[in-house]
């Protein structure tokens, strides 16, 4: 028997495949021909995990069969289910919130298993999804960090899958739990207008460093260049200055041409009198040299 006939989103339990003749030494020989992958105790895949992410979705989904609407997924395991981006997840952890208010919560090595939380309506848990509700799971990613905060909020805000008052409702139903305050903190800069991980991160710096940003900012002048006079959009600007930011990730340069385009828009810019700062993701390891080009960058267009 193919297990693969009796998966449900591609994981299934030991149990039942026995119950369908598989033996255990037939168990043993798939996982040897790696036809199959063991989740964890009873649970197997009938995949290959394609890295530790779609590992992690994949034990999600094998421990919320398991639990059979009795929880669902929570914190980063239901972003990463929901396909929501995140920043530095805990992918040894799989993180689920009991909904039945009668059973204990509990902690494993590789499971944290949440109490049953009551929800304000606006914020009711989605089982049809598996998950609690995104702006909840995004709340309580963030407890750890709260750029594990900005940067699903913001995917979702672009993506329209959750709305600023959800979110705020969400943060505010975190109360005193530890790392709330540093939720509260950041929850007024999340901005649908960052387009990707990287400018959210990009302006968590630059507002720490004590800096308003206007994303998706239009450089004024730059219509003439454009096609029906839109003009060359960046990334970030530094309020009240002349400073530009751009966050440049790798889907930008995917080739030669797409390198002097972009070197063109840049040389026209700071034609008209604007100065450019280009960080990468490899840049934002190093806050502090970032802070030091972005103030170098503002004696610079002050002077």
């Amino acid at each position: 028997m193919d297990p693969a006939l009796i998966a449900q989103r591609d994981v299934f339990p030991a149990a039942r495949a026995m119950a369908l003749g598989l033996t255990r030494a037939d168990l043993r020989r798939l996982l040897r021909e790696q036809r199959i992958v063991r989740l964890h105790r009873g649970w197997y895949a009938t995949r290959l995990p394609r890295d530790d992410a779609d590992l992690h979705r994949l034990r999600v989904e094998a421990l919320l069969a398991e639990y059979a609407g009795r929880a669902v997924a929570t914190d980063a395991s239901a972003l990463l289910r929901l396909g929501i981006a995140t920043w530095r997840p805990d992918l040894r952890r799989v993180h689920l919130a009991l909904t039945d208010p009668s059973l204990n919560r509990h902690r494993k090595g590789d499971l944290v298993v949440h109490p049953h939380r009551p929800t304000a309506p606006l914020l009711a848990p989605r089982p049809s999804a598996g998950t609690v509700h995104p702006a909840v799971a995004i709340a309580s990613a963030g407890l750890k960090d709260p750029r594990s905060f900005l940067v699903p909020a913001d995917d979702a805000l672009r993506r329209g899958l959750v709305s600023s008052p959800e979110l705020a409702a969400a943060v505010g139903a975190l109360g005193r739990r530890h790392g709330a305050a540093g939720v509260r903190a950041v929850s007024e800069w999340c901005d649908a207008r960052h387009e990707s991980p990287g400018e959210t991160l990009l302006a968590h710096l630059l507002r720490m460093a004590g800096h308003d940003v206007e994303p998706q900012f239009v450089v004024p002048g730059t219509g003439k260049w454009t096609r029906g006079g839109r003009g060359y959009r960046v990334d970030l600007r530094l309020s009240g200055t002349p400073v530009l930011v751009e966050f440049d990730g790798r889907v930008k340069y995917e080739d030669r041409q797409s390198l002097w385009e972009e070197k063109v828009r840049e040389d026209r810019i700071r034609s008209l009198g604007w100065v450019v700062v280009r960080v990468t993701m490899a840049d934002l390891r190093d806050p502090a040299a970032v802070r030091a080009r972005i103030d170098a960058a503002v004696v610079l267009a002050a002077a």
